[in-house]
């Protein structure tokens, strides 16, 4: 996919929000080519930039959970549990414990989550 503005190319939303955040444009007319060669063309705001943004990211996230589930050995759900965890974590004050007693009844290694943990910390939080 390629997002094309009269102001330079893009490969992705990542780095077209980067541009538009730099630049503070609330919106920005583009052109997008798609694998299949079609191609659309309009005006998109900032928090739709920021959506597709945050859905590549979350892809990127999801392919790198499935590479530690292979490398593991371990089921590829229970490893999306442990980081939807740590991601509630990030956000919710767990002042009864329930989120951490929720991941401590999750049986994998100590190393598989501290990995999880920082895949989630560096991907959703940076």
């Amino acid at each position: 996919m390629e997002i094309k503005t009269k102001h330079k190319k893009f490969k992705n939303f990542t780095e077209l929000y980067e541009f538009m955040s730099e630049s503070h444009l609330e919106e920005i007319s583009v052109t997008i080519k798609y694998p299949d060669k079609t191609k659309s063309a309009g005006i998109m705001p900032i928090d739709m930039v920021l959506s597709f943004k945050s859905i590549e990211e979350i892809k990127t996230l999801d392919q790198e959970l499935k590479t530690l589930a292979t490398e593991f050995n371990e089921d590829l759900i229970k490893i999306r549990e442990v980081a939807e965890t740590y991601n509630e974590m990030n956000y919710f004050d767990d002042e009864e414990g329930e989120l951490q007693t929720q991941l401590d009844n999750i049986e994998i290694t100590p190393e598989l989550k501290e990995a999880i943990h920082q895949l989630v910390t560096q991907k959703l939080h940076a």
